[in-house]
């Protein structure tokens, strides 16, 4: 007879199989719609996306986007995040919360945030927005903070001593370029590479501000056109791309340890007369970036007329988005925290890679993949349901809450779960009683 399985591994084989299920079997599904048509394989929808004229100036234009935010996001992201990491900066708190309310928000909040103040400057304004560098501003606002926030958790995972060592035979800049950066070299890369992606699949600003992308075709095809099978086919090297981008970062990290932990207090760069100069340029980033788009749009969506409105027409919608968001962020709690668990003992590589490539895939690939995969009169009960929509946001945002969690385990001694193990108590006891009271401010941050 073999060894009976255990309750953790059936627990945790049944997450990855969720999240299996909802972000690999939609993506599957269109990658089959593609090759299939009128009842038999047919590669008659690559032919006609890529001999069509518009096919290669929008995936030139969706590449020069993403390498333009991700060149924008880098060179103001990585040194603002050494800046709050490794300096005594004033109101450093301040500045890191500020320029993170962007990425919290839709991108297309954003982006009609600065419709908003280009339209009170004048029609040349106007013209600048609604192309390509509009496109490259709004995105490069909304994406900053996770080159900023990975560099920043990246620097504090350095081990001071190391730092304390080198600044016995070298200056602050040698320390950075030598010990400081090379080290963290993992995180800040992978926040690059995220970056790109994001901006690679981004559907709703280029839309919004009528610059043409691949997304933009894949939706037009699909949601104007009713053409699955073109959509699906445009769609396709999309999803290629973003699991490409994965496979080189994971291949550039292969050797390379990036788990945060805590290791002391950090050594911080005394900036003294640089203090206020440096101090002013963060606070012009943060009302270029942040303060000036906002406050132009919330000045008028908060018109008495304007809250009418708002919640005449959208009044019930803004209620079921409330609970649909509540329900499907109680799901990923849950998911990301025993994956995490799973992760932690040592089988991260695939799953990261899974989790991560499926946050990295622009959500109209998904959208389209989910439709696909679950119109059919067997499958009607998830399609006409939320059911759907909360599959989408498991698929989506699972990379999210499962890399917090596990970060947050890293934190937590395994001679805790050991001595559990010892006194006889099962997993499901270890876990509720040792794991989840110890990541209570995780899981509330996931």
């Amino acid at each position: 007879m073999g060894r009976p399985v255990k309750a953790e591994t059936i627990v945790l084989w049944l997450c990855v199989a969720l999240v299996a299920i909802a972000g690999l079997a939609p993506i599957a599904a269109i990658a089959v719609e593609s090759f299939w048509q009128n009842g038999h394989f047919s590669l008659t929808y690559y032919r006609e996306l890529i001999s069509a004229a518009r096919f290669w100036p929008l995936l030139a234009n969706s590449i020069r986007l993403a390498l333009a935010t991700t060149a924008v996001c880098g060179l103001i992201g990585v040194p603002a995040g050494i800046l709050f990491a490794k300096s005594d900066l004033p109101l450093r708190s301040g500045f890191m919360w500020l320029l993170t309310v962007p990425f919290v928000l839709p991108p297309y909040f954003v982006a009609l945030g600065w419709a908003h103040v280009v339209a009170r400057i004048g029609t040349i304004a106007s013209d600048w927005l609604f192309r390509f560098g509009g496109c490259v501003l709004v995105l490069s606002s909304v994406f900053l903070p996770i080159t900023m926030l990975l560099t920043f958790a990246s620097i504090l995972n350095v081990d001071r001593r190391l730092e304390e060592a080198a600044r016995l035979a070298s200056g602050w800049p040698g320390v950075l370029r030598r010990v400081t950066l090379p080290l963290s070299a993992p995180g800040i890369v992978f926040s690059l590479v995220l970056v790109f992606l994001l901006a690679m699949g981004e559907l709703s600003v280029p839309s919004f501000l009528r610059y043409p992308t691949l997304p933009v075709l894949s939706f037009t095809q699909f949601a104007a056109s009713y053409n699955f099978g073109a959509a699906t086919a445009a769609a396709v090297p999309l999803a290629f791309i973003a699991f490409f981008g994965i496979f080189v970062e994971s291949a550039f990290l292969r050797d390379r340890d990036y788990a945060f932990r805590s290791t002391g207090q950090t050594l911080f760069i005394s900036l003294r007369h640089w203090k206020t100069p440096l101090a002013t340029l963060m606070a012009a980033l943060c009302f270029a970036l942040v303060i000036l788009p906002l406050s132009a749009l919330f000045a008028d969506a908060f018109s008495p007329a304007a809250m009418h409105e708002a919640m005449q027409r959208a009044g019930v919608s803004v209620v079921r988005s409330v609970m649909y968001s509540a329900v499907a962020a109680t799901i990923l709690m849950a998911l990301g925290f025993l994956l995490g668990h799973f992760m932690r003992g040592g089988r991260q590589r695939v799953l990261s890679a899974l989790t991560l490539a499926l946050f990295a895939i622009p959500g109209t690939v998904l959208s389209i993949g989910l439709v696909r995969l679950w119109n059919t009169p067997c499958t009607w009960f998830i399609y006409a349901t939320p059911a759907l929509l909360i599959l989408g946001y498991t698929a989506q945002y699972c990379a999210v809450t499962t890399r917090l969690s596990l970060a947050g385990l890293m934190l937590i001694p395994t001679s805790l779960d050991e001595a559990g193990r010892l006194s006889g108590a099962m997993w499901a006891r270890r876990l509720f009683r040792i794991s989840i009271p110890l990541s209570t401010r995780t899981l509330l941050c996931a």
